[in-house]
């Protein structure tokens, strides 16, 4: 078997039956958005729900097309082909985080010095190319230039899109806070739909489906084009000013690694496992679900990650971000052994299924507390160098890519000879690698005293 990937014989290529669906979706956003924005309106609501909306879609193309890719292999797998097995899973989902991680600094260094709507554009143009090579029968290696591209695609629009809407130049002062609030929940909601629509899209069009996903992208672009932000910053600053705040986020990088790392190990591999590429007779999450049945998994997760992540943002004032990233670590703690405990259930009910659910649920509640803290924590970082905001905020990708990628790359090494077990085992190592790096210092209200070389410079 050479190094081809095809598809199925027969198969017509077919009307999207989502695109007016996304396009209709993507408008009622921007209704909801502006409404929302309406009492802070200063001719400049529709870019900022513009680019809300736009980075709703790149993240919602991204979920779908990891989750789809993951189906694809494991169909592969079941057929007997090549190049299908856990390690090119990981591979692939290595590429993309690998990619996210060298692109967002650099990218973050441009915004600085070029302007974010280019970025903004190009992410999205990125996507669209990507797509492209992942819905044609391509060899293994396109496929992982394509993940790379995809890469690119976040590591372009994240830092722009938070640089524009961090700067209360841009968005109106004192709308920062409520403006981030809806770019993290459009964020957080574009992956809930992208991982429930993937594994839609797979039920219905198998390969076919990935061309449906190049609307959105389409549609993510045509929205990028109405920001006309103001270009790179006139204010000069030292390139060692911003070194110095970025080296400041140094106490942020082990946990914050860990816990993304945990992450990458389930999104990496998780529709592979769940779709039983690989049936384990005492392993009940190997048994083999439905794309459909995976893609409301992945769903019903990230919108309870959403639901914590929203509740626990007005907690961050009244704890110190240091508890509140210890909470979130011991939550992924419980969130390892409730797996462990559905997985060796002896079916879909009974006391054990039911308990390890239960405990499942409330400690993916518990853990959603370390990601509002941590970026609550990095965000008043970003405040020391206002020139600088967009080398900052890559910060931001650059962990949650490094993160991701660690845990891609080591999750085909535990799954292959243990299966989810082994995704169980290694989250358990990360999340007590997070536990004891949590930082111990934070902040109790949000706000960040710059240190006071840092002032003097912001004197001059």
């Amino acid at each position: 078997m050479s190094g081809r990937l095809s598809t199925a014989k027969g198969r017509g290529r077919r009307e999207p039956p989502f695109s007016r669906t996304l396009t209709l979706t993507a408008q009622g956003l921007v209704h909801t958005l502006e409404r929302a924005d309406e009492p802070t309106r200063r001719g400049g609501s529709t870019v900022v729900t513009a680019t809300i909306v736009g980075s709703f879609l790149v993240r919602l193309g991204g979920a779908a097309t990891g989750v789809m890719l993951g189906l694809l292999l494991s169909s592969m797998h079941r057929r007997g082909m090549a190049y299908s097995s856990a390690m090119v899973v990981s591979l692939l989902m290595a590429s993309f985080y690998l990619s996210e991680l060298v692109g967002a600094p650099v990218a973050g260094l441009l915004i600085d010095r070029r302007g974010l709507r280019p970025l903004l554009l190009g992410g999205p143009i990125f996507g669209v190319i990507a797509t492209v090579l992942i819905a044609i029968p391509s060899h293994v290696i396109l496929l992982t230039a394509a993940r790379l591209l995809q890469g690119l695609t976040t590591a372009c629009t994240v830092p722009a899109a938070l640089a524009f809407l961090s700067d209360d130049r841009q968005v109106g002062e004192g709308s920062r806070g409520r403006i981030m609030g809806f770019f993290e929940a459009g964020s957080i909601g574009g992956l809930a739909i992208g991982y429930t629509l993937g594994g839609l899209l797979w039920d219905l069009l198998h390969r076919d489906g990935f061309w449906d996903l190049i609307v959105v992208y389409g549609i993510a672009v045509g929205l990028f084009a109405f920001v006309k932000a103001t270009g790179a910053s006139k204010v000069k600053r030292p390139p060692s000013a911003t070194w110095r705040a970025v080296r400041r986020t140094g106490d942020l990088i082990p946990a914050w690694l860990a816990l993304s790392a945990a992450a990458g190990l389930w999104f990496g591999q998780a529709a592979y496992q769940l779709s039983g590429a690989h049936p384990r007779a005492e392993q009940l999450l190997t048994h083999g679900l439905s794309g459909s049945t995976i893609g409301v998994i992945f769903g019903a997760y990230t919108l309870l990650f959403a639901s914590g992540t929203i509740g626990w943002g007005y907690f961050i004032g009244r704890l110190s971000t240091t508890t509140a990233m210890r909470v979130g670590t011991l939550g992924v703690v419980a969130s390892s052994i409730a797996l462990l405990g559905l997985n060796h259930a002896r079916g879909f009910a009974g006391l054990l299924f039911v308990a390890s659910l239960a405990l499942g649920v409330v400690s993916l509640a518990v853990e959603t507390a370390f990601t509002p803290a941590a970026l609550t924590l990095l965000a008043s970082r970003s405040d020391t160098v206002p020139e600088g905001r967009g080398t900052v905020m890559g910060v931001y990708s650059m962990l949650l890519g490094a993160g991701q990628l660690i845990g891609a790359a080591f999750g085909g090494l535990f799954a292959m000879p243990w299966g989810v077990d082994g995704l169980v085992f290694a989250t358990l190592i990360l999340g007590a690698i997070g536990l004891f790096t949590v930082p111990q210092t934070g902040i109790l209200d949000g706000a960040f005293s710059p240190s006071p070389p840092l002032r003097a410079q912001e004197g001059r």
